[in-house]
């Protein structure tokens, strides 16, 4: 699943790639220049049973967002992912697979100087990454006080990682989560879906197999397979608090403890509903983790 409507910097190609993180106040234009992506991606599909949708920040108003259109072209009826696809990469779109997201392919483009920036993914219409950028969007749309919220954490992240697209996701990924939560998106059930979200949003990592036990009543351990390496994840299934996380730090250094990996904008924790997590690169370091009295304390477990 996907947190955010950004995506990881790309070298090549348009529009998924961002050399720069730049938020900017919301602007009432950008519903007519997606309408006009929107009519020329149906001119393109012309007799496939598709609808477009207008998702991610740029489609709620009053939000404060990268100036980056992220639209979904939802398969409807049986429509079929090969002839749409095809038909995009005859008009200059290039297919470059689901980024480790299930249920979202990605597409990126070239010359298309008279539309407004733009993200494309293909969905099918009963996809859960669709309904949970219709559920995001719909809800952020109707919540003023959590859309502000929304609004002054990006701003906030984009100033403090300028140049860093996988901090700045990180850093506001907290607001997120907690907003997926009031608005439905996450359950305690939905935990291995949320640990693979948590390590492609928070730790930058594309996952390419998981797998995950329980190894205490409460407490899982996820071993993964990524472009980077091997990792393993705690994942401890109750939301704790992250202030113990400085005395976490200082206890590790005086007995020698391996301390977590840190996550892409530097919290040694990553909190979360219902769970939270620390990344390790060994299972032995992991496990070391759990067992030391003075984790459980900093953690407020």
């Amino acid at each position: 699943m996907a947190l955010t409507d950004e995506e990881k910097p790309e070298k090549t190609l348009g529009a998924l790639k961002t050399k720069r993180v730049e938020v900017v106040p919301y602007d009432p234009n950008w519903q007519a220049r997606f309408e006009e992506v929107r009519q020329y991606l149906l001119g393109i599909l012309s007799g496939q049973e598709v609808r477009v949708e207008h998702v991610g920040s740029t489609s709620v108003p009053g939000l404060a967002a990268k100036p980056i259109l992220d639209i979904d072209i939802v398969l409807q009826n049986g429509a079929d992912f090969e002839a749409v696809r095809s038909l995009l990469e005859a008009n200059g779109y290039f297919h470059i697979g689901d980024l480790g997201i299930t249920g979202r392919e990605a597409f990126k483009y070239q010359d298309k100087p008279q539309l407004m920036r733009h993200n494309l993914y293909v969905l099918s219409a009963d996809a859960d990454e669709l309904r949970r950028h219709l559920t995001f969007r719909d809800w952020l749309r109707s919540h003023p006080q959590d859309r502000e919220a929304y609004a002054q954490v990006k701003i906030a992240a984009a100033r403090q990682f300028p140049d860093d697209i996988s901090a700045y996701i990180d850093a506001k990924s907290d607001v997120i989560l907690d907003i997926y939560k009031r608005c439905g998106l996450f359950r305690p059930q939905d935990l291995p879906e949320l640990a693979r979200s948590v390590l492609i949003n928070r730790y930058d990592l594309r996952v390419e197999e998981m797998c995950c036990k329980l190894i205490q009543p409460g407490i899982g351990l996820c071993q993964l397979q990524s472009t980077q390496g091997m990792f393993f994840l705690l994942v401890w299934e109750k939301a704790n608090s992250a202030s113990g996380e400085s005395s976490l730090v200082q206890s590790a250094v005086e007995v020698g403890m391996e301390l977590p990996l840190p996550t892409a904008s530097g919290q040694q924790l990553c909190t979360a509903p219902f769970a939270t997590f620390a990344l390790f690169r060994s299972e032995q370091a992991a496990l070391a983790f759990l067992s030391n009295d003075l984790w459980k304390n900093a953690a407020n477990y």
